[in-house]
């Protein structure tokens, strides 16, 4: 090695992690390795998770031995590599083919795995396999091995349920994001949101997403969001299965590394391919390469330590929206855009690209969830017809009626406009896929409802 990577300066940044004895909630660090159960505890640096914040959320707090073993940390790509063959880099690769295995970074760390008994949006992991201790060389990479093999097995340790009741509220420590940005008061749970259950992957129809069917709360008609719909998730714990041909998308669509048709659908991502300094606008990569600056989320100018601006003003016109490092703007931000996405057809090409030019801009939280973890519907898509208890209502409920004005409500919704009558498959929306679906709202549909009513989204912030 020649040089290593500046962390010190990273944990100055604006939004960080808590690392100062002062920046803990109870003013002194509560870290303890050796705690928990099992044996060799100290060894395999394992915390007990009442000491990360499980019944006292005053314990929260993050110390470089949460993340790194520094007795077994190997500069190579992979975890299970042999540190007699450094490689470039220790973090991973970010090239065409990506994966979420951990790297020799967090060789050897302590971890989560998550256990699900459902796959409706809302619903809990059910419990938790503890992941501890040290493969060795060419040791598998299976997501059941006992020891860490994903990054986000790391990550889920201190965000999820495993270490609290119920999330924590932004803010509470040194450095954090301050509450209310984005409209958000607390932490979301993303043990919940990255779930990929296997029956959702690709293009299907599903029925346990969280998407409603049926009677709205106090209405006489029926509706059906479940058709054409399933969940959403970005690929961290699993990829989506939703290739190319699925999409309607093309290898213009998105930015390298992303974008090759041989692994679009079946390749994963990190956490920290968004979580972590700022980087330049059209890409993930440290300055530096990969070798260059630091990867992981120690901190950030960005609010919740992101590598680019994510807010109520991320679309067109905004030089460091973090969705443009990986999405081409060019395609979904651009009036005359060129290249397919999802929203696509009605005889108008690609609908990201006319909606920039009829409205003359575009803002991604009209249509798209404001945390982009996981979702009930396809595509991150919001769906004012349809708003349940993420929001603390009856399944079915209809907001925004009658209103030009957006609608807010955290964490999820965050100047949201967009009413779905019934989902279209990728590829294949029309006007009438859009609208209200009758009372409260009023009803209307299409062009009408999007351009001259009551509703109408013309001039959304």
């Amino acid at each position: 090695m020649t040089a290593v990577p500046n962390i010190k300066d990273d944990f100055a940044l604006p939004r960080r992690m808590p690392i100062r004895n002062t920046e803990q909630q109870t003013g002194s660090e509560v870290h303890d390795i050796g705690t928990g159960t099992g044996v060799q505890r100290g060894k395999d640096f394992v915390e007990a998770p009442a000491l990360l914040g499980k019944g006292n959320p005053a314990n929260r707090h993050v110390e470089c031995t949460d993340c790194h073993n520094p007795h077994r940390v190997i500069k190579n790509r992979l975890f299970n590599a042999s540190a007699t063959t450094p490689d470039a880099a220790g973090t991973h690769n970010h090239a065409a083919g990506h994966t979420n295995i951990a790297s020799g970074v967090l060789k050897g760390s302590h971890g989560v795995e998550p256990v699900y008994g459902g796959a409706t949006f809302g619903t809990l992991p059910s419990s938790f396999d503890v992941k501890r201790g040290d493969g060795g060389v060419g040791a598998s990479t299976a997501v059941g091995s006992a020891w860490v093999t994903r990054e986000y097995q790391v990550c889920l340790k201190c965000h999820s349920t495993y270490a609290y009741d119920t999330p924590p509220r932004l803010g509470d420590s040194g450095g954090g994001t301050p509450s209310t940005t984005n409209g958000l008061l607390n932490y979301t749970d993303q043990a919940m949101e990255f779930q990929a259950p296997a029956a959702h992957k690709g293009q299907v129809t599903t029925t346990d997403s969280g998407a409603f069917q049926g009677t709205p709360p106090g209405r006489t008609y029926t509706v059906n969001f479940r058709t054409n719909n399933h969940r959403s998730w970005h690929p961290v714990i699993d990829n989506t299965g939703r290739t190319h041909a699925v999409r309607n998308t093309s290898e213009t669509s998105w930015r390298a590394p992303w974008n090759l048709t041989a692994n679009v659908g079946s390749q994963t991502m990190y956490c920290s391919d968004c979580h972590g300094s700022n980087t330049a606008a059209d890409t993930v990569v440290p300055a530096g390469g990969e070798n260059g600056s630091p990867w992981g989320p120690h901190g950030s100018a960005n609010n919740f330590i992101l590598k680019g601006t994510w807010d109520a003003a991320s679309g067109s016109g905004q030089a460091n929206t973090l969705c443009f490092k990986c999405h081409n703007p060019s395609t979904y931000a651009t009036s005359g855009g060129s290249g397919g996405t999802g929203f696509f057809g009605g005889g108008r090409g690609n609908l990201h690209a006319y909606h920039t030019e009829k409205i003359g801009r575009i803002r991604c939280t009209w249509c798209h969830i404001a945390v982009p973890h996981g979702w009930k519907n396809k595509a991150f898509l919001v769906n004012l017809n349809d708003v349940g208890p993420e929001a603390g209502l009856a399944p079915g409920t209809q907001v925004r009626n009658g209103t030009r004005a957006t609608y807010s409500a955290a964490p999820y919704y965050l100047n949201a406009v967009l009413k779905v009558r019934t989902f279209g498959t990728s590829g294949n929306w029309s006007e009438g896929n859009c609208g209200s679906v009758g009372a409260p709202g009023n009803g209307s549909s299409g062009r009408d409802w999007m351009r001259d009513s009551s509703e109408a989204c013309v001039n959304a912030p």
